[in-house]
């Protein structure tokens, strides 16, 4: 079924959601239909850079980030007093003021006053970023609140009151302590790091860490660990005489030392050897004759071809063809071909898109990236650091400039208020969008927005 077939009946969808006669199984029913046509892939099946670049719906906060489309819908479920419990609670962050307005809020309340514990966290903290939630309802959720729910309260406008004169000491105290990112998240942090869209005082902070995985990434910024070098293909040439006719029937282990000799005819015959150890070393070896290296390269081992990546005498136009293998079992190949002697601009603009980010923090490192590469890896970097789940890198994207600006837009609806006042403070960010966070729920934020109000405006004048 289309889109199109699906949109028909809409106007009958709402006219269904506005009556509160309608049965609660029926509205239930209508809130699935706006969950399936709000996935990202109901409208467009795609992967890839630009499908991230450009539509950006990927990633853990997107569910929260990206705003459901049949709003009017949505709208009048939460309006409507016959609309299950864990429906509202679904979508009580999009429209809060209807949400508070229902006249079933106070009933569930009375049955059940930890309500809106069941409530998804990030749906929560994008709800409470609302600045009409009162006092008394804010106290309630505190109650039984998680730690992220607890500070979005404690500086909630309506238990805080408005920040003083010294918010932005107040503000950087308290992003100073923003968690760094666990070990899965160091590939992530290298990159950054090399692309540089770390404000300075977080760069300082991540620096003076005495995490073991952090230490590592500030080391791979700048350089690749031993261990990622083929420890296998670590031997020298060997000048040893072999027999040439009897070579082929020798054992393994003679063969792997034939392989590893200067004689290019004898590497000519073991190019075709049946042992892939004995053809992985022909293809490392550097006297290998360059009319052989294409046959290896369609070698159907991929240890073979991984070692071929590595051989310096491997020309550009092998390399062009290599990187082309976009499969996940040639992910060291790539990584290889990346930091080759004689890799090409045109091959690393091509790495760029790659879908590892170990492969593109090989190209980062690379001094032959052109700008126009760099800018390609800068915007993944950052599109990717919206939606992230770890709310270091989603802080990151809000605060840089160079983020895209209808990522940023986005941004006004971030459940974490260290992002949105990151997004305030950015220069970057639209004036309208700065305008919405002078109504901000937090203190911080609300304060950030108007002061960068203000001096949008002077500037204007």
């Amino acid at each position: 079924m289309t889109n199109y077939e699906l949109s028909l009946d809409e106007q009958a969808l709402l006219q269904a959601a506005c009556d509160p006669k309608t049965q609660p199984e029926e509205l239930v029913r209508i809130a699935n239909y706006l969950d399936l046509v709000s996935d990202p892939d109901f409208e467009r099946p795609a992967s890839g850079t630009d499908f991230l670049r450009f539509v950006g719906r990927q990633g853990p906060l997107s569910v929260v980030l990206e705003r459901n489309s049949r709003s009017p819908i949505v709208a009048a479920l939460v309006a409507n007093p016959n609309t299950p419990q864990k429906t509202l609670l679904h979508f009580a962050a999009d429209f809060p003021e209807a949400f508070l307005n229902n006249p079933a809020l106070l009933l569930l309340l009375l049955e059940h006053p930890d309500l809106f514990r069941q409530m998804d966290e990030l749906r929560l903290l994008v709800f409470l970023r609302h600045a009409s939630i009162p006092a008394n309802l804010l106290n309630t959720i505190r109650g039984y609140a998680s730690p992220n729910v607890a500070q979005a309260i404690a500086y909630h406008i309506n238990i805080y009151g408005e920040a003083g004169a010294d918010w932005q000491q107040q503000a950087e105290a308290l992003l100073a302590h923003i968690p760094l990112p666990p070990v899965d998240g160091q590939e992530f942090l290298i990159e950054h790091l090399a692309l540089q869209t770390l404000p300075p005082w977080l760069e300082q902070r991540i620096r003076e860490s005495n995490e073991e995985h952090i230490q590592q990434a500030l080391v791979q910024t700048v350089t690749v660990l031993e261990e990622e070098v083929f420890a296998a293909m670590s031997y020298t040439v060997n000048n040893q005489s072999f027999d040439l006719a009897s070579i082929a029937t020798a054992d393994r282990e003679q063969r792997k030392l034939a392989a590893e000799s200067s004689d290019p005819e004898l590497l000519r015959l073991l190019a075709d050897d049946d042992d892939p150890s004995v053809r992985a070393r022909v293809a490392f070896n550097i006297n290998t004759p360059l009319d052989v290296l294409p046959r290896l390269e369609l070698d159907d081992v991929q240890p073979v071809r991984n070692a071929l990546a590595l051989n310096p005498n491997v020309p550009a136009e092998l390399l062009a063809t290599m990187a082309r293998d976009y499969s996940w079992s040639a992910l060291r190949m790539r990584k290889a071909i990346a930091r080759h002697p004689n890799v090409t601009p045109d091959i690393l603009v091509r790495l760029a898109t790659d879908e590892s980010i170990q492969v593109r923090n090989e190209v980062v490192r690379n001094p032959q990236t052109s700008v126009s590469a760099r800018q390609q890896l800068l915007d993944r970097a950052l599109t990717a650091a919206l939606y992230s789940a770890h709310p270091l890198f989603h802080f990151i994207a809000m605060a840089n400039q160079y983020t895209d600006p209808q990522h940023l837009s986005k941004g006004v609806r971030s459940p974490y208020w260290y992002a949105r006042y990151g997004l305030a403070l950015n220069p970057a960010v639209p004036v309208e969008i700065v305008s919405l966070l002078t109504t901000d729920s937090n203190c911080f934020v609300r304060r950030a927005a108007q002061a960068a109000l203000e001096q949008r405006l002077k500037e204007q004048a």
